[in-house]
């Protein structure tokens, strides 16, 4: 199943009063991301290893479109 927008950000929101109760500190698209990929994986028929590799690799996407986007800001900030 694809969450829908709508979904993720109601999934986030749900996890704004544990974040802050725990104090932890993570930003609105860290909560985007668990909130996204527990509602994948909430009803999946794969094993939990199966929802292991997923989850890794979303973090792995995540991190790697972070870091081109950070690289790209350090070239255009050369440039300037």
């Amino acid at each position: 199943m694809e969450p829908t927008r709508e979904q993720v950000e109601r999934g986030a929101a749900a996890l704004i009063p544990f974040v802050q109760e725990s104090g932890l500190s993570l930003n609105p698209e860290d909560l985007d991301e668990l909130a996204y990929a527990v509602l994948v994986h909430h009803d999946s028929g794969g094993s939990w290893e199966d929802i292991d590799r997923a989850v890794r690799e979303q973090i792995a996407e995540v991190r790697q479109g972070h870091a081109e986007m950070l690289e790209a800001m350090r070239r255009q900030k050369r440039q300037q």
